[in-house]
């Protein structure tokens, strides 16, 4: 059979391609071999095989700290949404599984919820990772991505310098990939809801040798929905594929691509009155027109290396490279409305390219010391990467009334500059932890990160740099404390930091020394029922330091003056509290301040996005009794307090809200599964965002209802 590439744009094609030429012959000849007494195959299921814990709300071990390590046994605050929890609620993106945990603020930027700013502990969660490597995050970067690519979502929340370097002190993301399987696995599903929603994917995965040291696995998604917003659409195609090698019984080579292509319509929000006041309005009112266009490409691309060590240590080497690529055009709120309704559109182009090159090696070992064993991690990486930016343009704007919207408006021909500015970031680190068990109950860790981090910034026309910061090394440390009150509950203590380099200029025109973000955090953490159960409760306190603000003697320039202080306190509940019964539940308490800034800032909140109180709840009960098998239901809440945004003088206030959800599933038989779901039950209308008076608010979604068909052989 010949194989040639589809067109690059084409992630499905993809998957079906990488199907054809190297998974079709060998698994198909495993389905169609007779099975005898002696060689019948295993049960046929899609499972969690990195953690061992299909089937639950909560994992025996993450992997967020480079090696396998229980929850309890990891002084911060970690949380996980498993495949479980992703498929009993029909959770399909990103940012919406990370709406459902404990502490995180996702704040959306477009209708569609493509562009998010993910907040943890009231700071930027900076980076996403992949299996540990991790890609740079922001506002016009997507963070749409499917989730049907990975096994679990693990989320760790405060600094995390010692993983991933220079980065906000919100925290970590680690997308825990599907893995190739040596038992043949093949999974789809096929879904529609509310406003248009269709949506189909399937997961192969098997042997590719009679040996079963070369494996295969691919995933493929469609996805397309309209909106509660008029005129919007968000269509997307996912494919996703790797192979594993194993070169040895001990070293394993795994390879892998994932190519995703989104087209939507964009929306940014509606504005407000002009001294604040949100709009009430029909949750389909759009500030916009119907030519608006959203295009995002995503192309990610890795390698991973592995030999595991007699003594149950481990040597990973990881490569990663990560293309996205994105562009819209966009009429779009640019003024508060008048009491006739009467507005302004502005029309915008932007196109935006970036690109992240990892490199990661480590090392990690048992240690022996007389009767104690305790374990070493060295590593060392290296993160590049480039920012295309600049490349956007205006036209005129357009006189609208959100009253009566005319979607149907010429949309102005715009033509782009191209790129006027590329951002080089780059960064070479060393870091090791070592673990030592001082004591059958107490653990010390003692870590840290020594980083050499760069920024330049250079104009298109004539490469001239423009700006360029070289702060030299820079350390972070961590370093924390374990005791185990007894066999399930253990009591620890942690302090770690990390630290974000600045684009600001001092008055001598020198850009300003990096910020520095520290955290201590104190939590008792729970594990029971055989690890089927964690529980965790936290206070933490962050401080970020030498944060820009404006020079008193020189207005036009920036000092390294300002701090503000993140505090807070965290409990969550995960896993099986019965034989049938999943629960996942927290709670999150966040108080954030300025501290050293301007003298109006002095003692006001520094994140008001960020909602003091949330709470998240997911729950699912298989029923028992006669003519009940099979049957399961379940539900959750999600609750915010108020939160606010300021918009220069003026403030504007969201309410507080409750959103309600409830899922019942039927399983057919051990392969084929049915189940209904409903999000915002009561059908709530609340704003999801505010942000300013010209535009960037944002209604949350009324009721909606999804009925999936899952089948798994």
């Amino acid at each position: 059979m010949n194989c040639v590439a589809p067109p690059r744009r084409h992630p499905v094609a993809v998957a079906a391609l990488i199907a054809a030429c190297g998974l079709h012959a060998p698994l198909f000849a495993q389905v169609a071999a007779p099975a005898t007494a002696e060689a019948a195959l295993p049960e046929i299921r899609v499972t969690d095989s990195a953690s061992g814990d299909s089937g639950l709300y909560t994992v025996r071990a993450v992997s967020i700290g480079k090696t396998g390590q229980s929850l309890k046994d990891t002084p911060q605050s970690i949380s996980v949404i498993t495949r479980q929890r992703l498929d009993d609620q029909n959770i399909t993106k990103l940012e919406d599984a990370l709406k459902q945990t404990t502490g995180v603020t996702v704040e959306r930027y477009d209708g569609a919820g493509n562009y998010n700013v993910i907040r943890s502990r009231g700071f930027e969660i900076g980076a996403i990772q992949l299996d540990g490597v991790p890609i740079s995050q922001g506002a016009n970067y997507s963070t749409a991505l499917d989730t049907a690519v990975y096994e679990r979502i693990e989320v760790l929340r405060g600094p995390a310098g010692l993983l991933q370097g220079a980065g906000e002190p919100g925290g970590a993301i680690n997308l825990v990939r599907k893995r190739a399987l040596g038992t043949l696995a093949i999974g789809g599903n096929a879904s529609i809801g509310s406003f248009g929603f269709k949506r189909a994917d399937v997961d192969l995965t098997g042997a590719l040798n009679a040996a079963g040291t070369l494996r295969g696995r691919v995933v493929a998604v469609k996805d397309e929905r309209n909106s509660h917003v008029d005129t919007l659409f968000n269509n997307k195609e996912t494919a996703y594929g790797t192979l594993e090698l194993d070169i040895t019984p001990s070293t394993t080579l795994s390879v892998g691509y994932t190519q995703q292509k989104v087209r939507a319509a964009i929306d940014q929000g509606l504005p407000s009155l002009a001294n604040g006041t949100l709009l009430d309005l029909p949750r389909s009112s759009f500030a916009g027109l119907r030519a608006n266009r959203q295009d995002l490409d995503t192309d990610d691309a890795f390698a991973e290396l592995e030999h595991r060590l007699d003594n149950g240590g481990l040597v990973r080497f990881s490569a990663r490279d990560v293309t996205r690529t994105s562009f819209y055009r966009a009429a779009r709120a640019n003024s508060a409305v008048a009491a006739n309704g009467n507005y302004q559109l502005q029309t915008v182009d932007y196109q935006q390219k970036s690109t992240d090159r990892n490199y990661d090696l480590f090392f990690t070992s048992p240690v022996k010391v007389g009767e104690t064993t305790h374990r070493v991690l060295l590593g060392m990486s290296r993160n590049t990467g480039d920012t295309f930016g600049g490349n956007l343009a205006y036209g005129p704007n357009l006189a609208a009334n959100i009253y009566r919207p005319n979607y149907d408006l010429a949309y102005p021909t715009i033509k782009l500059p191209g790129y006027t500015s590329v951002t080089t970031r780059s960064e070479d680190a060393l870091y090791g932890q070592f673990q030592l068990n001082a004591t059958e109950r107490l653990q010390l860790l003692a870590g840290g990160r020594a980083s050499w981090a760069d920024v330049e910034v250079r104009r298109t026309s004539d490469g001239a740099v423009t700006s360029t910061s070289n702060p030299g090394r820079q350390f972070t440390p961590s370093v924390a404390a374990i005791y185990a009150l007894d066999a399930n509950i253990s009591a620890y203590t942690s302090y770690a930091e990390t630290f974000v380099l600045q684009t600001a200029l001092d008055a001598a025109g020198g850009l300003l020394t990096p910020r520095t973000g520290s955290q201590i955090e104190f939590g008792v953490k729970g594990e029971f029922f055989n690890k089927r159960l964690n529980t965790h409760a936290a206070i933490f306190r962050i401080l970020d330091k030498n944060r820009a603000i404006a020079d008193p003697l020189v207005p036009t320039a920036s000092i390294a003056g300002g701090e503000v202080r993140s505090q807070g306190l965290e409990t969550e509940v995960s896993g099986q509290l019965a034989p049938g019964w999943d629960l996942s539940a927290g709670y999150a308490y966040t108080e954030t301040l300025y501290l050293k800034a301007p003298v109006a800032q002095v003692g006001t909140v520094f994140s008001p996005v960020t909602p003091k109180h949330s709470i998240n709840l997911s729950t699912r009960y298989a029923l028992r009794g006669p003519g009940l098998a099979g049957w399961s239901v379940g539900g959750g809440v999600t609750w915010r307090s108020e939160f606010s945004a300021q918009s220069g003088t003026v403030k504007l206030v969201s309410g507080d809200y409750a959103l309600f959800n409830a899922q019942v599933a039927y399983q057919v038989n051990d392969k084929v599964s049915l189940s209904l779901s409903a999000e915002n039950l009561l059908d709530e209308k609340y704003y999801e965002k505010v942000s300013g008076v010209a535009r960037q608010n944002f209604y949350g979604e009324p009721r909606k209802f999804v009925l999936a068909l899952k089948a798994r052989y």
